[in-house]
């Protein structure tokens, strides 16, 4: 049967809900037709030879005995309104100043449950739990980095893309992906990651360098001393892993707080976030990730692997969680992964996040 054959025969479509590939199976139903009324002449005598009929549908039985009576009009639902993660994250309190998790005592409560075993809590953690620092607090003010940045959006995406493809064409492990695949992951809408770290005597940021001479001229630092410094701030032993955590920007989604891996070898090491605003001169939230300060330093046991994340569930409740302002020299959030737990913003407006550990 044609598709013409099958709406001529009064046949509409239906979907079924998807199928777990994205497929999306069409199926049939059969319209409702009118109902054709036969009705047979009764005034007068009844006339020899052949009866005659009169045909009439229900519409016309309907205006033989009055006005028909009008339908109310199935009203169209009204479509949500779109997601606007800009206006979300304005009415957000930071709320920078919020009172430390006793952690502890939440587990033992039962409110919240940790789901790797074996996590123990030692000293009292040092306030504040995090802290805020400038891109001229690492280069000078005679450099412009800060200002430039927070500028020219134009500057941002450029540095954004430098870096990354600089990240991508010096890590091994993506030599052997097809040209597809490449192109895919190289999209400023996927997450990206590798090592900060490469040895010294090798230049690779190459077109990170190439960007910041073209926007910083003669004061311009390298693309190598850009990464290097940045990292340098994770302190004694760290993991060099390097990530651009684009994130969910198009609906708001649940906390889900857990900490990277409960470490800090010798008490020294961090992790860095370097916040990359979505517009120019941006004040407010949703560039960060989210954090909680801990009354109580909660470490993994020695056993528990280095880059595997210690999870949590259960409620948290809003006066504990900091949404931390993002604004003009404050470009990077530098903490310990054992003073705090955190998680991707509930609402997220920016470009990205670039995380060194």
């Amino acid at each position: 049967m044609t598709m013409r054959n099958v709406h001529a025969l009064g046949i509409a479509f239906a979907t079924l809900p998807l199928f777990s590939d994205g497929f999306t199976c069409p199926t049939f139903h059969i319209q409702e037709s009118k109902v054709i009324l036969l009705a047979t002449e009764s005034t007068g005598p009844k006339a020899s030879g052949r009866r005659r009929t009169s045909r009439r549908t229900i519409a016309d039985a309907d205006s033989a005995s009055g006005p028909r009576a009008s339908r109310p009009r199935r009203e169209r639902p009204q479509q949500p309104a779109p997601f606007d993660g800009k206006a979300m994250t304005a009415v957000q309190d930071p709320n920078e100043g919020a009172t430390p998790l006793n952690l502890h005592d939440a587990i033992s409560d039962g409110n919240i449950k940790c789901m790797s075993e074996g996590i123990q809590f030692d000293q009292a953690v040092k306030t504040p739990a995090f802290k805020f620092m400038s891109l001229d607090d690492l280069f000078g003010k005679d450099v412009g980095l800060s200002t430039k940045f927070n500028a020219e959006a134009k500057f941002r995406e450029d540095l954004r893309i430098a870096i990354r493809q600089d990240i991508f064409d010096s890590t091994p492990f993506y030599a052997s992906l097809s040209e597809k695949a490449a192109s895919v992951l190289l999209l400023p809408d996927s997450s990206l990651e590798g090592s900060w770290r490469m040895p010294e005597s090798m230049n690779r940021m190459n077109k990170t360098t190439a960007v910041l001479a073209e926007a910083l001229g003669e004061s311009a630092l390298t693309g190598d001393e850009l990464m290097k410094a940045i990292g340098d701030l994770c302190g004694s032993r760290p993991s060099t892993h390097f990530i651009d955590i684009y994130g969910v920007q198009d609906r708001a989604i649940g906390h889900s707080f857990h900490m990277d891996f409960g470490k800090s070898p010798l008490n020294t090491t961090q992790t860095v976030l370097w916040g990359w605003p979505r517009e120019d001169d941006y004040n407010g939230c949703g560039v960060f990730s989210h954090v909680i300060p801990l009354e109580e330093e909660c470490w993994a046991p020695e056993n528990h692997p280095r880059m595997e994340p210690v999870l949590f569930s259960g409620s948290f409740e809003e006066n504990n969680i900091v949404r931390p302002r993002y604004q003009p020299g404050r470009e990077l959030l530098i903490y310990r992964d054992v003073d705090v737990v955190h998680s991707a913003p509930d609402v997220t407006y920016r470009t990205s996040v670039m995380r060194f550990m």
